[in-house]
């Protein structure tokens, strides 16, 4: 290669190089730019979110402090005051006895009511601070026509109806922004002297307190915050910046070093990039933590503090107040008055307590018991740890104090009822063994009753085959009356043709040829008479109307006798799964009760009709009869055994019994009997 060409290879490189390093740079410095403007907006979020929970909570301070003058008020009977042009006669009170009166020494009074005396001192805050809210009380049945509520209000008051307890939102007011806060009035005794014209009763919401808190103020005073994490801002992002362009600026002095010494510029420019991103990462979660913290520890329910060394509070919680009756400035004012909160009898337990700690290192809870400023005496679950400084000095304790008043009175009741229970325990023990022993004797007598029962079905089941094969010989005989009159007649034409002197051969075999087709039919008739009773072993799918016209083979003779008609609606398609024999069996049960039936009552023109359908999926055969029907009252008992309206040499009473047994419990199907209009029609599905 010549060394122009070289010297060319070579600038190429380096100006491809300086190209990646220029687009680098610039890459970094917008990505950079892009993520210090979403750290400013992040800051700015948390920051109006701050003001709004600094907001609210001003808003509830101010609801709080004019429940306790109302609750003042009313717990003191009312007040009465100099009649002066600020404080007039209130004519919503004229119904009141005593609203005016006049002291011994001729001077005027006239009654304050809470909510005339409340409205009156948030009137002295309105003129003495900008910060303060307005209070506006307000109900949707006011006494006072400056009462009424204004669009939000009304839609606050109908949500306390419903069951809320407080309603709070960021409206703009004027145009300009203020947290509005409204919780309701319920109704209490001292509060029917002024309100029982409204029909107002104990516990009835009868209004609510609306605060509006302007955050305006609170945004001008945080104004110098968001200007101040701005330039914080623009520092770190100058700062970046710089540091990038630095950084490209000795990568391009450097484009023609080693790629070691590449490889180390663009290590340590990452690892600046990455310090400078963790810091402010860290600096943004230390400014949330802070104020999330703040926050929390005010509306925690539990009593938290951080008691220093010298018995002082560097942080109590709200929540104090609620728990012992006391307020965080009596703590502060009074340093004994955290040990004498203490019941006497758990004083010395708590003064030298030390915590003991579980398998699993947690800290395992103190209970002892508090007098509040009531005199009630309530349980506390307390837990503490001391804190160190960074030098690892004492820095005091932390602590937390949770109410678990509720949770004692609920372990003594259950300590009283586990005895209670124990004692029953043992008494149900005892029946507990009575009813084993009682439980084995039984299972024994069930299964010898199971036993007998199976026999007694059993018997009944042969006997009802017995039955059907008395029947049956029955039709035999009446199937063979004809065959036997044709083998007679053959005989005594043979007798009178061998006398005459004029039977040839021909003749002779032709005669006999007809007695032996007879013969064999009675001997095709035995074997199905044989196959019939034959029981059948496994379960098999069957024609059904194969079945059906094997049954009335063997009554089609007795049937005819009597002149009884049989109408077949067939379906040569239909099949079923069972026992064959059986279900033949069970037709032949219904053709003899219907054909009895018929000849019992003289029906002139009898008729049997027999309809074969496919229903759902499974086989459905219709048996109807002409012969008058089963009486209402005795239909629901014609399945039951030796139940039979025939006198007794004429039925048993376990033919439709032992047919329901084989249809429903042998074959799984279901067997069923109505009355028509002019019969019974049985219905038989498998």
């Amino acid at each position: 290669m010549l060394p122009s060409q070289t010297t060319m290879n070579l600038t190429d490189e380096k100006g491809f190089l300086f190209r990646r390093i220029r687009l680098f740079a610039w890459t970094l410095a917008v990505c950079w730019t892009v993520l210090i403007v979403v750290s400013w907006f992040w800051n700015l979020y948390a920051e109006q979110k701050v003001l709004q929970k600094i907001a609210l909570a001003e808003a509830r301070t101010v609801i709080e402090r004019d429940a306790l003058y109302r609750r003042w008020s009313a717990t003191n009977g009312n007040v009465y005051v100099p009649a002066t042009k600020q404080s007039p006669p209130n004519p919503y009170l004229s119904h009141i006895p005593e609203r005016d009166i006049t002291t011994p020494a001729g001077e005027q009074l006239t009654l304050i009511n809470p909510c005339y005396m409340t409205r009156q001192v948030n009137e002295l805050y309105k003129e003495g601070s900008i910060f303060f809210g307005r209070a506006h009380f307000t109900s949707l049945k006011p006494l006072r026509p400056e009462n009424l509520p204004d669009p939000w209000e009304e839609n606050a008051l109908r949500s306390f109806e419903s069951g809320a307890h407080e309603i709070n939102a960021l409206v703009k007011m004027n145009d300009k922004p203020y947290m509005r806060v409204m919780t309701p009035f319920i109704t209490e005794k001292p509060c029917l002297k002024c309100h029982s014209a409204k029909e107002y009763t104990v516990g009835s919401i009868r209004g609510g307190v609306s605060v509006s808190i302007p955050v305006q103020p609170l945004i001008d005073i945080s104004h110098g915050k968001f200007i101040g994490s701005l330039a914080f801002h623009c520092l770190i992002w100058f700062l970046g910046l710089g540091l990038t362009f630095m950084g490209a600026r000795q990568l391009s002095k450097g484009a023609n070093s080693q790629k070691q010494v590449e490889n180390e510029l663009y290590s340590r420019t990452l690892q600046l990039e990455g310090e400078v991103a963790e810091r402010q990462k860290a600096e943004e979660s230390l400014k949330e933590s802070e104020s999330l913290l703040r926050v929390i520890a005010d509306y925690a329910s539990n009593w938290e503090y951080w008691r220093l060394p010298s018995a002082s509070f560097l942080y109590m919680s709200p929540s104090v107040l609620e728990l012992t009756g006391y307020s965080v400035e009596e703590f502060n004012n009074d340093r004994e008055l955290f040990h004498r909160i203490i019941h006497p009898d758990d004083r010395e337990l708590f003064l030298d307590h030390t915590h003991v700690k579980d398998s699993h290192g947690q800290i395992l809870p103190l209970e002892i018991r508090i007098v509040r400023k009531s005199g009630e005496v309530r349980w506390i679950s307390h837990i503490c740890q001391q804190v160190f400084t960074q030098e690892g000095l004492p820095w005091g304790w932390r602590a937390s104090n949770q109410d678990i008043t509720e949770r004692r009175y609920m372990e003594n009741e259950l300590l009283e009822q586990t005895e209670k229970l124990e004692g029953e325990v043992s008494k149900r023990e005892e029946v507990q063994t009575n009813l084993e022993e009682l439980n084995r004797s039984l299972e024994e007598r069930i299964d010898q009753a199971i036993t007998d029962l199976r026999h007694k079905d059993l018997a009944l089941i042969q006997q009802g085959r017995l039955a059907s094969m008395g029947e049956m010989v029955n039709n035999i005989a009446h199937q063979w009356r004809q065959p036997l009159n044709n083998i007679g007649l053959i005989i005594q034409n043979l007798q009178f043709s061998f006398d005459a002197g004029d039977m040839t051969h021909d003749e002779l075999k032709k005669e006999i040829d007809t007695a032996m087709d007879v013969i064999m039919h009675m001997s095709r008739t035995i074997d199905d008479f044989r196959n019939f009773f034959r029981e059948d072993k496994q379960m098999r799918e069957f024609n059904v109307s194969k079945t059906i016209h094997r049954a009335l083979e063997f009554v089609s003779a007795i049937l005819s006798s009597h002149n009884v008609q049989v109408c077949f609606e067939d379906d040569e398609s239909v099949t079923a799964d069972g026992y064959q024999n059986e279900y033949a069996q069970v037709m032949l049960n219904i053709l003899s009760n219907a054909r009895e039936a018929c000849i019992e009552r003289s029906v002139t023109a009898p008729c049997i009709q027999i309809r074969i359908t496919c229903e759902n999926g499974h086989s459905a055969v219709y048996i109807r009869d002409n012969c008058g029907g089963v009486a209402e009252d005795i239909m629901p008992k014609i399945f039951d055994p030796y139940f039979t309206t025939r006198s007794p040499d004429k039925g048993t009473g376990i033919g439709l019994y032992m047919s329901k047994v084989i249809i429903e419990q042998n074959m799984g199907g279901r067997l069923t009997a109505s009355n028509t209009e002019d019969g019974v029609e049985f219905r038989i599905e498998v």
